[in-house]
């Protein structure tokens, strides 16, 4: 039997009818509960409530009760309880439009779309259902004359039903946009790696043409092995020039130039007399009487022929071209003096203590000064022991390293050097973003004078430096790809 108001104007009370109580198709787990708000300003509303739904269970799941009775007292649980399922909520309370005022702060300042509202009141003539409907976000609207516990279990089922499938919506939602993330994340992974795949693909394709030429070109390499090694043979001559035989290179190179200086000078003299001879001549033979004609006409005949005889016009036409010729081949003696000097170690230089670093940065430091390009170095200095090296020496030899670097970029590009350290050796790194090297020229870069793509070079930097690293003892190691840039790997001893 159902037992409701008398007057539903003047008592919001709630009442529920006898019924038996629903079915209970779960086992319970008293560990898991729905929170349920109640709001209500009639205490008896809250403990019938709770009397009715003290046994509810659903999904497993039991009721846990929390209580308000104003519309602050509301706000407040809201925010205290974020996750909450479900709230039963009074529309008169201190005001008319109270519990209105609570559903529009849950759904617009709290921004929670989950919570659903059940509005309850028992004077439906001051908040009219189809109007709360249309204009608020609720989810059910009952009167409390019509709420039986059966009809109570019914509305509380569907809304926790409906909270459920929003909490599963959000829980899919993020693992969507999880899965979204790892995807991008991969996607991004495989780009990365079918780039390398390809740069690693195209530098493969160039390294098979490479040998396919190499194989093509074997008999010539054959050929050209000889003439290697003849050139190895004078370089190792080179080798055993001492620092005391250059000076006296250097003192034949003064004497045979004073010499040539002398036979320029003698050359001068020589045409200024016969220039004069020819004038003495005329002048003879225009005040010489009749008697010595005959004379005279006999020397200048023999002087005619002495001419005839020595060629002189030819010889003194060729004579300044060869002593010009002469010259400049004792200045480039002098110049290949000067490159053989710096391949010859300078034996007073006492190998001492030497920060590695400082010296890169301090070479660094004045390339940046001399170059105007727009060339980013990035530098990554490892913590690195000091070593024993032949300062002076191993300054040039970084030195002719990094100008490489500079000259392989034209404009804008990086420039990149790194130490670290190791159990044996430290390891110095000098990279650039350039134009590369011709995989056929990698195995000559180290040969003297050979040069490729610079202008007014002697080619003997890669050369000098690779000497003097090897008399520490070091390695130096060159890869390239020729229109990507160029990595040198130093190794010296710890």
């Amino acid at each position: 039997m159902n037992i409701i108001s008398k007057n539903p104007e003047q008592n919001d009370t709630i009442v529920f009818a006898d019924e038996s109580k629903p079915d209970q198709r779960f086992k319970k787990k008293h560990n898991e509960k729905f929170k349920l708000l109640i709001v209500d300003d009639e205490k008896q509303v809250h403990t019938m409530t709770k009397l009715v739904l003290s046994d509810y269970f659903y999904m497993g799941r039991t009721l846990e009760f929390y209580s308000a009775y104003s519309a602050k007292e509301a706000e407040q649980l809201v925010r205290d309880h974020p996750d909450a399922a479900c709230i039963l909520l009074d529309v008169v309370m201190e005001t008319n439009d109270a519990g209105l005022e609570v559903a529009k702060f849950i759904r617009e300042k709290e921004k929670n779309d989950k919570l659903r509202i059940i509005l309850r009141t028992g004077q439906p003539g001051k908040a009219p259902e189809k109007e709360i409907i249309v204009n608020y976000d609720i989810n059910d609207y009952k009167e409390k004359t019509e709420l039986t516990s059966q009809k109570l279990f019914t509305t509380v089922t569907t809304a926790l039903r409906s909270y459920m499938h929003l909490v599963e919506l959000e829980n899919q939602s993020k693992q969507i946009r999880e899965k979204n993330i790892r995807l991008n994340e991969e996607i991004a992974r495989r780009i990365v790696a079918e780039s390398n795949l390809t740069k690693y693909n195209r530098s493969l394709e160039k390294m098979l043409d490479t040998k396919k030429q190499r194989l093509e070109k074997a008999i010539q390499a054959l050929k050209a092995s000889e003439k290697e090694l003849q050139q190895t043979y004078r370089l190792a001559a080179v080798g055993d020039i001492s620092s005391a035989g250059l000076p006296k290179i250097d003192s034949e190179s003064r004497n045979i130039r004073k010499n040539l200086d002398t036979i320029d000078r003698f050359y001068t003299d020589m045409n200024n007399m016969l220039e004069k001879y020819e004038i003495f001549s005329n002048i003879i033979a225009s005040h010489s009487d009749t008697k010595a004609q005959g004379k005279e006409d006999e020397t200048a005949g023999d002087i005619d022929q002495l001419k005839k005889n020595i060629n002189i016009e030819e010889t003194m036409e060729k004579y300044s071209a060869i002593i010009q010729d002469s010259k400049a081949g004792l200045n480039r003696i002098k110049k290949t003096i000067k490159d053989i000097a710096k391949f010859i170690p300078e034996h007073d230089e006492i190998p001492e203590e030497t920060d590695i670093n400082a010296m890169l940065e301090n070479i660094l430091k004045k390339f940046r000064a001399e170059t105007e390009s727009k060339i980013d170095v990035q530098t990554e200095f490892g913590n690195i022991p000091e070593i024993k090296v032949k300062a002076k020496s191993m300054e040039k030899a970084f030195r002719e390293l990094v100008k490489n670097a500079f000259e392989a970029i034209d404009s804008h590009g990086i420039i990149s050097v790194s130490s670290s350290y190791g159990k044996k050796y430290i390891k110095i790194t000098i990279s650039d973003i350039g134009y590369g090297i011709a995989p056929e020229h990698l195995e000559e870069i180290f040969r003297p004078y050979f040069t490729a793509n610079k202008k007014n070079a002697r080619g003997l930097g890669l050369c000098l430096a690779r000497s003097i690293i090897k008399s520490h003892s070091g390695t130096i190691d060159i890869t390239s790809t020729l229109d990507e840039g160029t990595n040198v790997i130093v190794k010296l001893k710890a």
